[in-house]
């Protein structure tokens, strides 16, 4: 099968587990939030469970080391599929629901290098940061595709929390067969068990600032809109197909700015300019003086563009890439990343729920703020490309 083949049939899987995810992180919230009633602390607490499973890639990821690396994309996709069902069948029982969700969380972690890998492996030297742009377009548009069937669908006074979990559970059953269909030699090599090498310290320090980033969005991103503003899951969807239809542009240049001015340059914007998302998300109110419907709508912009920032942390894949002797060493290495972001991802749930428990949820984010300015400090140490290098 011809290289433009695979690169068809891998976008589409993208493009499968994307509108799979999409559609689950548009209502998940909200199902928690109309089923369990959690509290911004319950809530924290509950990414613990949750993100143990992405700590855990590296053992899972080292487990099927000598698989060829789309048959743990077919693996990753099938397991979360199973967890999606499980929520659809179990999810109103507290302790079921868990159980379902540590199932999907680890099919959804341990489909992230996969994707990364095999992506850079279909790349040329010079243009994987416009691959991953290219994947990350291609995703984004099966993210419309599963927000938009929630915003078009959903019952705002009973929304089908079950249909959409299981409708989930099919698209991601779709892409694990893509994966299956799939053949790639140079990646079906037996790759290292566990890669920690001190030339990628950079790298995994990186990794542990994002986990922090990430989840504080992740977690109380719609937690704000939800509880302080009283948005639906319509709405939710809403503003995540809106992302996403931006994300189809922004992408692709998001690639090409990292082919063009290195990934340095992009990860220190990105710490930048999150700084200011993070202050407009917390402090929306006081800077609309007040008025609740400016307010809102200042919130949902920042909720938007952080969704948008998320496309320039593939700058961290193409610096490992550079650094990396192989694609086998570079799976292995995004795997053992994925790991080291959730080293956080676990307990900065639990911290910031406290923190909005005791001070409000402007704390949470003037936190997220000064750590986005630590991201860009570190971010601009990674070294510059030599010219005519990788």
């Amino acid at each position: 099968m011809t290289r433009n083949a695979q690169l068809l049939l891998f976008f589409c899987a993208v493009g499968c587990m994307a509108a799979a995810l999409g559609l689950y992180d548009s209502i998940f919230n909200n199902y928690l939030n109309d089923t369990f009633g959690l509290s911004a602390g319950a809530r924290g607490w509950l990414e613990l469970p949750r993100e143990t499973p992405g700590f855990l890639v590296f053992l899972t990821a080292g487990a099927l080391a000598a698989a060829p690396l789309t048959r743990v994309g077919l693996v990753a996709a099938l397991t979360y599929a199973a967890g999606m069902v499980g929520l659809a069948l179990l999810g109103s029982s507290y302790g079921p629901m868990l159980a379902m969700l540590l199932v999907s969380s680890a099919g959804m972690h341990l489909l992230q290098p996969v994707a990364s890998t095999v992506a850079l492996g279909l790349s040329d030297e010079g243009g994987r940061g416009r691959r991953l742009g290219q994947m990350g377009a291609i995703g984004t548009l099966g993210a419309i595709a599963g927000t938009g069937f929630v915003w078009l669908v959903f019952d705002q006074a009973a929304p089908q929390y079950r249909m959409g979990f299981l409708c989930s559970a099919g698209l991601a059953c779709v892409a694990g067969v893509v994966y299956a269909f799939m053949h790639i030699p140079h990646l079906r090599k037996p790759r290292p068990r566990l890669v920690l090498r001190r030339k990628f310290r950079l790298y995994y320090l990186l990794e542990l600032l994002f986990g922090a980033r990430k989840q504080i969005f992740i977690t109380f991103g719609p937690w704000v809109l939800i509880k302080v503003y009283g948005e639906p899951a319509t709405s939710i969807a809403g503003l995540l197909m809106t992302a996403a239809a931006i994300g189809v542009v922004f992408r692709p240049l998001a690639g090409a700015a990292i082919d063009r001015f290195g990934e340095r340059a992009v990860l220190v914007a990105d710490g930048l300019v999150l700084t200011l998302v993070c202050l407009g998300y917390g402090y929306a109110l006081p800077l609309m003086g007040g008025d609740v419907d400016r307010a809102r709508g200042l919130a949902c912009a920042c909720f938007v563009a952080d969704n948008l920032l998320f496309a320039l942390g593939s700058g961290r894949a193409v610096y490992i890439s550079r650094i990396a002797d192989s694609p086998q060493e570079l799976s292995s290495t995004l795997a053992m990343g994925v790991s080291t972001n959730h080293i956080v991802s676990m307990t900065i749930p639990i911290v910031a729920g406290t923190v909005w428990t005791l001070f409000g949820y402007e704390r949470v984010f003037l936190g997220a703020a000064v750590l986005a300015l630590v991201i860009a400090a570190f971010a601009s140490r990674v070294p510059a490309r030599r010219r005519g290098g990788p």
